[in-house]
């Protein structure tokens, strides 16, 4: 994840390889994200009992919606703003509190992914 640039379609290709299988064994979730003022806006991910799925695009029925700037979006994911204290500001809105705090545990941050050796 270190050579992976800081940037929208980027961050999201990299989430089945940040996904934490032991965290979301039996667990099925389907998140929107809205990305404004990004040129890739769209964007779905799909946690199903151990796997993960991203797509360009709004497909299938979320179980959550996100919708944040693409300036919120990259600095939550690069660990240079806290995403609670963007929720609580109004910078991320989302549609399910209790979805999004899965998603929030299924992964390992962008910024800070275990060497795998």
């Amino acid at each position: 994840m270190r050579d992976t640039p800081a940037e929208v379609p980027a961050i999201f290709r990299s989430l089945p390889a940040r996904l934490r299988v032991d965290r979301v064994a039996g667990y099925r979730g389907v998140f929107h994200f809205d990305i404004r003022e990004s040129a890739t806006p769209h964007w779905t991910v799909v946690i199903d009992d151990g796997a993960c799925t991203v797509g360009e695009s709004l497909e299938g029925e979320p179980t959550c919606t996100v919708t944040m700037t693409e300036e919120t979006f990259l600095s939550v994911e690069t660990g240079q703003q806290n995403a609670t204290l963007a929720f609580v500001k109004g910078r991320i809105r989302v549609t399910n509190v209790g979805q999004m705090r899965k998603y929030d545990r299924a992964f390992y941050r962008f910024h800070d992914v275990p060497d795998d050796g």
